[in-house]
C-alpha cells in the first residue's frame, strides 16, 4: 500500500477515534506487528510475517470498534484483531496495509455473579487479571493456559483454547456463555448468557474458534466456577509412555475426571521403535490434579494410584508435583519481560522464535493415538527430526509433541524440510479420523490444511463469511483461506 494511502487511513482514523486512539509509527506499532509465531515455523508462510500495518487503533468501546469497522469496510481495508498477541500459529499477524485493532482498552471486568456462576468480561481483559478477581470472590476461572499472565479473554476465545485445567473444565469455548460482538459492517450483536438455550443456533458458536474472522468479540460472559475445598497435585512415574498412557485410558474409563492430566517424556529421545533408546523405553511423568470435597479428592486419588500401579506406575515425588503447578505459567511471565515489554518487540520477537524447533498438537481417537506416534516415529527417523518430548493434554486422545532438525556435526547443515514432515504427520492424523491441532487454532501455519481438516464444511465455512464479511475484511488470508 503506497504511503499516501495509509497516512490517508490514519488521518481518518484519528477524526473517528481521536489521536490518542491511534497509532502509526514505527516504534509505536512495533508491539502490535505480530505475535509468536516466527519465520522457521511458519514454513512456506513465512514470507507474510514480514507485513505491516498502516495503524493500530486502540478503541475503548463495542462503539468505536463499530466505527473502525465501518470506515474499514466503506474502505476496502482489511482489519486484523489483536488480542494479547500470544498465538503461536500467526491468527494475528498483520495483513499488509491492514487496521490492526488492539483490545488493550477493553479491559473491563464489567460483573462478577458467584450466585449465577457467571463473570462478564471485556475480550481485552488479561486471563491472570480476571482469575485473580474471581479469586477475590471465592471463584475461579475455568481456562487456565501457561499464557495465563499474557492472554486476553478475546484471543483464548478466537482460538478457543485449551489450558491445564481442562480435563475438568473444558477449553475456553465451552465455558463461554454469551457474547457481545461487532460485525464487518458495524453492527454490534449480542448473544444471551443463557446456560441451555434450545430456540436456535447461538451466535456466539459463530465467533468461538474463528480467530475473528466473522466478527470481532467485545465481551464474554463466562461460567466460572467454586473454588475448591481440596486441590491435590501429584505425580506418578512410568517406565514406558504406552504404560502411562494405558493408564490414564483406564482412568477415564473408570469415570475418573481429574482437573489435570500433563502426561509425558521430558528429554531428546531416538526415532526408531526398534531402536534401545526408542521412546517406548524412556521414563514419563504423570502429574495430575484433583479438586473438590476433601474426602473425595482423597478417594479419586487413591483410586488413580491403585489403577497406575496396575501399569508399573510408581508415586512420584510431591514436591516435584507442587513445583510443576506453581511454575505452570512460568514461560508466559518470560515472554512477557523478554518480547511483549522488551524496548524492540520485533527484535526480541524474532530471538524468542528463532530455535529450529516445532511443537505440534493432535487430537485423534483414543484407539489410535500409539499407532499414530509409532507411524510417526518412521516419518521423523527417515527425515532427520527427533523427537524431544511426547505428551498427552487434558483428554487421552490430546497428543502434543515436540520436534528438532538434527543438525550435521561437520556441517552445521541441518537435515530435511521440516516444513514437509510437520504437512506429513498432520495430514497423517486427519487421515486416522483425527484433527490437525487441538489448542491453538489454525492462523497462517496450518491455512493450507484448512480444506483437508474440514472436507465440505470449509466451503460452508467460506459461504457464511460472505454472508456476515462481504469484503472479507476481518482477518482474510488465514482460517478460511
Amino acid at each position: 500500500m503506497a504511503e499516501p494511502q495509509r497516512n490517508g487511513i490514519a488521518s481518518d482514523l484519528r477524526r473517528i477515534l481521536g489521536s490518542g486512539s491511534v497509532a502509526d509509527q514505527p516504534a509505536s506499532m512495533s508491539r502490535y506487528t505480530g505475535d509468536a509465531l516466527g519465520p522457521y515455523r511458519a514454513f512456506s508462510a513465512a514470507d507474510r510475517l514480514r507485513a505491516t500495518p498502516s495503524v493500530v487503533v486502540f478503541p475503548d468501546s463495542a462503539r468505536q470498534i463499530s466505527r473502525v469497522l465501518r470506515y474499514a469496510q466503506q474502505q476496502s481495508v482489511p482489519v486484523v484483531p489483536y488480542g494479547g498477541g500470544t498465538g503461536v500459529f500467526g491468527a494475528a499477524t498483520p495483513i499488509e496495509g491492514c487496521i490492526v485493532l488492539s483490545l488493550d482498552r477493553l479491559n473491563g471486568i464489567l460483573d462478577i455473579s458467584p450466585q449465577d456462576f457467571t463473570a462478564r468480561l471485556q475480550a481485552g481483559v488479561v486471563l491472570d487479571n480476571a482469575a485473580r478477581a474471581l479469586h477475590g470472590k471465592n471463584m475461579l476461572l475455568g481456562h487456565d493456559p501457561w499464557s495465563r499472565p499474557i492472554a486476553t479473554v478475546g484471543g483464548a476465545i478466537s482460538t478457543d483454547g485449551v489450558g491445564y485445567t481442562a480435563a475438568r473444565y473444558g477449553s475456553m469455548g465451552e465455558q463461554v456463555l454469551g457474547v457481545e460482538a461487532v460485525l464487518a459492517d458495524g453492527e454490534i450483536i449480542r448473544a444471551r448468557a443463557n446456560a441451555k438455550p434450545t430456540n436456535g443456533l447461538p451466535l456466539q458458536h459463530l465467533l468461538i474458534g474463528m480467530e475473528g474472522t466473522f466478527g470481532v468479540v467485545s465481551e464474554a460472559t463466562l461460567r466460572i466456577f467454586p473454588q475448591p475445598q481440596t486441590r491435590l497435585i501429584a505425580g506418578v512415574d512410568f517406565l514406558t509412555f504406552e504404560a502411562g498412557f494405558h493408564a490414564i485410558c483406564r482412568l477415564y474409563a473408570e469415570g475418573m475426571r481429574p482437573t489435570m492430566i500433563d502426561y509425558g517424556t521430558d528429554a531428546d529421545i531416538a526415532n526408531s521403535p526398534e531402536s534401545d533408546s526408542s521412546p517406548a523405553d524412556e521414563d514419563a511423568t504423570l502429574y495430575i490434579a484433583f479438586e473438590g470435597f476433601t474426602e473425595d479428592v482423597r478417594t479419586q486419588w487413591q483410586k488413580t494410584l491403585d489403577i497406575c500401579r496396575e501399569y508399573d506406575g510408581i508415586e512420584g515425588s510431591r514436591e516435584e508435583a507442587l513445583a510443576f503447578w506453581h511454575n505452570r505459567h512460568a514461560p508466559g511471565e518470560r515472554y512477557k519481560r523478554s518480547v511483549l515489554q522488551s524496548a524492540n518487540p520485533v527484535e526480541a520477537r524474532r530471538d524468542a522464535a528463532s530455535a529450529r524447533v516445532d511443537y505440534l498438537h493432535v487430537a485423534l481417537p483414543t484407539s489410535r493415538v500409539l499407532d499414530y506416534r509409532k507411524r510417526c516415529m518412521g516419518i521423523f527417523a527417515n527425515n532427520g527430526v527427533k523427537v524431544r518430548e511426547w505428551s498427552i493434554w487434558a483428554r487421552p486422545e490430546f497428543l502434543s509433541f515436540l520436534i528438532a532438525q538434527e543438525q550435521d556435526a561437520q556441517t552445521d547443515d541441518y537435515a530435511g524440510d521440516m516444513g514437509q514432515v510437520v504437512d506429513a504427520v498432520l495430514s497423517l492424523a486427519q487421515r486416522m479420523g483425527g484433527s490437525m491441532e487441538y489448542c491453538h487454532g489454525v492462523g497462517l501455519k496450518l491455512a493450507h490444511l484448512a480444506e483437508s481438516e474440514h472436507g465440505s464444511g470449509l466451503q460452508i465455512m467460506r459461504r457464511l463469511k460472505r454472508v456476515i464479511d462481504s469484503n472479507n475484511i476481518l482477518n482474510p488470508g488465514k482460517l478460511l483461506g
